[in-house]
């Protein structure tokens, strides 16, 4: 195998948006892919940053990234959303990684992985980020949940999109023909990662008691629009499909 390309290598990215007092978001290319990623970054109670699907900024994204806060926890949140993992634990060799259990062993042929979202420890009074699995089986993607002044935000990744539909080639195979567009769903690439297995049950099962969480303000999708409207309805909807 390969040795991991740490080089801080910059893809066009947006500037941050703020979500939440504690809560930014920052959308950026995929290489070789019409589609586009994302990452949040969580501020603990005590100041560290939980980096989610960590994407390499240029010279003032990181700037503002580390005005605002320690960089203490990267969070890999499947075995492909780890591109510029090993980039990120070079410059900040102190950074713990974490990521679902059943997709620890593709993470780790990029970075060194210290734990599942099971072993995440943040202070024992701070309640500002939680990690957890969908459930006991198919454990190759999990939820970040995180506490802010005006609720709850539920961040996820290729377990759930949110595009709307678009044109072209790529769109339509893609998007049309995989069911990756179209609003709030569960990609055919996302049943096949997930619903094998028992997966499935456990996951509308997951959708369905997250629906119910009181304060539940923000679902912010693996890729695509952040859903503020209806967040319960719209996990309900998803729910329903599966």
């Amino acid at each position: 195998m390969a040795k991991p390309d740490t080089t801080w290598k910059v893809l066009p990215h947006d500037p941050p948006t703020q979500l939440a007092d504690n809560l930014w978001r920052v959308e950026g290319d995929v290489p070789g892919m019409q589609l586009r990623r994302q990452m949040i970054v969580a501020r603990l109670a005590n100041g560290d940053l939980a980096l989610h699907s960590a994407i390499a900024l240029d010279d003032a994204g990181m700037a503002w990234l580390e005005r605002l806060g320690r960089p203490a926890w990267l969070v890999v949140p499947n075995g492909w959303h780890r591109i510029d993992a090993p980039r990120f634990k070079a410059r900040y060799p102190d950074l713990r990684v974490i990521c679902p259990a059943d997709g620890r062993k593709m993470v780790e042929r990029m970075v060194a992985v210290d734990g599942t979202y099971d072993d995440f420890a943040p202070a024992p009074d701070d309640d500002s980020v939680r990690f957890e699995h969908f459930g006991a089986k198919k454990r190759m993607e999990g939820a970040m949940w995180v506490r802010s002044a005006d609720g709850i935000t539920v961040v996820l990744c290729d377990s759930l999109f949110n595009l709307p539909h678009q044109r072209g080639f790529f769109w339509f195979v893609y998007g049309r023909l995989l069911g990756s567009t179209g609003g709030p769903r569960v990609t055919l690439i996302g049943r096949m990662m997930m619903m094998l297995g028992g997966g499935g049950k456990q996951y509308r099962a997951w959708l369905e008691r997250a629906a119910q969480t009181e304060g539940l303000v923000r679902l912010v999708p693996g890729h695509g629009d952040v859903v503020t409207d209806d967040v319960a309805g719209v996990l309900r909807g998803v729910a329903a499909t599966l």
